[in-house]
């Protein structure tokens, strides 16, 4: 675990030079070791990027440089075995979940957002802390909604059987396959997808502080899970939920009009655009008795603890990255919704995408804490396990959380 009294200090420190090297125009550059600060980013930001990187380079004589790279789990590893040597980007963009795993190895820097930081929803803000620190600039988030046909429905359900109610009369009157469509894996499930009707049953995956940052107490066993297990029982014994709906059986299922329903992220938006489809996205509807909250995913920009040019790095992310024109931009270039509310207002005829922003306010932050990595596969094994009927749901439920609590332990 990191030493936040450390963090902090250094947090302070960086925060009085921050004072004395003003990024004015005209301003004298802030390359104490190189006159340019390195950014990685993916294929769809760094064209976002650019016109925010060039007003810098103009404000202080520091050069952008950009490398190209897809965040995956070898990308996150390099970083880490290259910070403390010196070769590592100045700054890496990145899914904030990957921030536990970042700060307990200390390679990343604490980012002090201050009255910017106001401007970014309040999960965006929870995302990027851990252990009470913000060590990062949020721009694109990321969550689970219901898309609906509009052409074979205009319900707006406000349970989940409301929902399947509603699916199995399309089935019927319309000659259409399925009530609804969600992806799952039929090899290692799908709690993700699952996720909003799992809260709703008060089973959320660990247990939160006060403050909203999540302990490594399994939250998701006892009486909420073991409904949430019956429930998805029920979902499998009816044939409502299917462990062969692949991502993509799920998706081109609901494009080619053989589902009225649709439980998908923003990355299923542009082909349902490119289709012609007449859609809205709407929450997805609780089954238990409480708000059905999916995960939120937020993207971010994190600062390299060992950068070459730490006081440029730290400049360039919480005095640009943060502003609404750079906020904007992002959005232009990956279709993310925005994580700035300014951003959110500025794509309101974007209805797709600013209502997954909206329902994104209310989700749940992906936890950051590396207890997670212990959670994903027997939990995916006993979800498959409960809707292909393999056992009484609520023993393998239990069984699950004891796998679970063994591997954390």
């Amino acid at each position: 675990m990191i030493h936040s009294r450390r963090w902090a200090a250094a947090a302070a420190a960086l925060a009085l030079l921050l004072t004395g090297c003003s990024s004015a125009p005209g301003a004298p550059a802030l390359g104490a070791g190189r006159s340019e600060i390195i950014v990685q980013a993916g294929e769809d930001e760094i064209p976002g990027l650019q016109s925010t990187a060039e007003e810098y380079t103009r404000d202080t004589g520091v050069d952008v440089r950009f490398v190209q790279r897809e965040i995956n789990a070898q990308a996150i590893s390099n970083f880490i075995s290259q910070s403390p040597t010196g070769q590592a980007p100045d700054i890496i963009v990145s899914p904030h979940d990957n921030l536990g795993q970042l700060a307990a190895n200390g390679v990343v820097a604490p980012v002090e957002l201050g009255d910017s930081g106001e401007d970014f929803t309040k999960n965006a803000q929870d995302a990027v802390k851990y252990n009470g620190v913000s060590y990062g600039v949020p721009y694109g988030v990321e969550s689970v909604a219901l898309v609906r046909n509009n052409e074979l429905t205009t319900a707006d359900p406000s349970t989940f059987d409301d929902l399947r109610a509603d699916g199995h009369r399309v089935m019927k009157e319309q000659g259409v396959s399925y009530p609804f469509t969600v992806s799952q894996d039929p090899d290692a499930g799908d709690p993700y997808h699952l996720y909003p009707i799992q809260t709703s049953f008060g089973a959320e995956v660990f247990q939160r502080e006060k403050s909203g940052e999540y302990t490594d107490e399994l939250a998701m066993g006892g009486e909420q899970g073991h409904q949430f297990a019956e429930y998805l029982a029920d979902l499998g014994k009816s044939g409502d939920l299917r462990t062969s709906m692949t991502p993509d059986i799920a998706k081109e299922s609901f494009i080619k009009g053989d589902s009225p329903f649709h439980i998908a992220g923003p990355w299923d938006v542009a082909e349902i655009e490119e289709a012609g489809m007449d859609v809205t996205v709407l929450p997805v509807p609780p089954a238990g008795p409480e708000e059905a909250r999916p995960f939120a995913g937020v993207r971010a920009f994190f600062v390299n603890a060992n950068a070459q040019n730490p006081v440029a790095a730290q400049d360039f992310a919480a005095n640009y990255l943060t502003r609404a024109d750079a906020q904007d931009s992002l959005y232009e270039s990956t279709g993310r919704p925005p994580a700035s509310k300014t951003a959110i207002e500025n794509i309101s005829d974007d209805p797709l995408r600013t209502a997954y922003a909206e329902i994104a306010t209310t989700a749940l932050p992906m936890p950051a804490i590396p207890a997670m990595g212990a959670v994903w596969s027997f939990w995916g094994t006993a979800e498959n396990g409960i809707v292909e009927g393999d056992g009484a749901p609520v023993e393998l439920w239990d069984q699950m959380i004891a796998n679970i609590e063994g591997q954390i332990q």
